[in-house]
């Protein structure tokens, strides 16, 4: 076999595809997983905004710019992704570098508070609160918060993990999320798409 039909092979055996977004910033999916419309996105968020704004913290400088889901067999959400931006916010990139434990606690306390509320808004309950902690992917600093919800529509408890970027006006965080009962199939696959963080 020459090597343009090797080629041929390893690139028809990639199942990611690359997504590039705005600011530079790119993820691998799986081609499997459908691109949410904006339309989808807009009633999405629209949704959100309305249950928050009862409670008060809607955040109206920020932008669901991008998801995808992957459904299973039946049609169900069994995984997700999106990408929401923060423009308004006044932490760079090399703050977030030398932020210290202290500061990796204070944001988890804010973003445990901000999702309990916004959880109880939306009729959902988190289940389970694993924390949050400083990382490092493809020399980004991350700071990776996860947490186990109950069902939207009896689907089941989901695990999601917020990976939050801090970069002034590219600020963004990126959610990745999986039904419990697929975490033996989409564990790794989440797992790939957050490592395949880029900017």
């Amino acid at each position: 076999m020459g090597c343009f039909a090797l080629l041929a092979v390893a690139r028809a055996a990639n199942n990611f595809v690359p997504v590039k977004l705005p600011h530079g910033v790119q993820v691998e999916l799986p081609r499997n997983w459908k691109i949410l419309s904006s339309n989808q996105r807009i009633t999405i968020d629209s949704r959100v905004q309305t249950s928050n704004e009862r409670v008060g913290i809607f955040d109206y400088s920020s932008d669901l710019n991008y998801g995808a889901n992957y459904y299973d067999d039946s049609g169900k959400t069994a995984g997700s992704m999106n990408i929401r931006y923060y423009p308004d916010s006044q932490i760079s990139l090399a703050e977030a570098r030398t932020a210290e434990q202290s500061d990796v606690r204070e944001l988890d306390r804010a973003l445990r508070e901000s999702i309990v509320k916004a959880s109880r808004a939306n009729g959902l309950s988190v289940l389970a609160w694993n924390g949050t902690s400083k990382k490092v992917i493809n020399g980004i600093t991350v700071f990776v918060t996860k947490y186990k919800r109950s069902p939207i529509n009896n689907n089941g408890n989901f695990k999601v993990r917020l990976v939050r970027v801090f970069d002034l006006n590219k600020s963004f965080t990126l959610t990745v999320s999986y039904r419990e009962d697929q975490e033996y199939l989409l564990r790794p696959i989440c797992d790939r798409i957050i490592s395949s963080l880029r900017i």
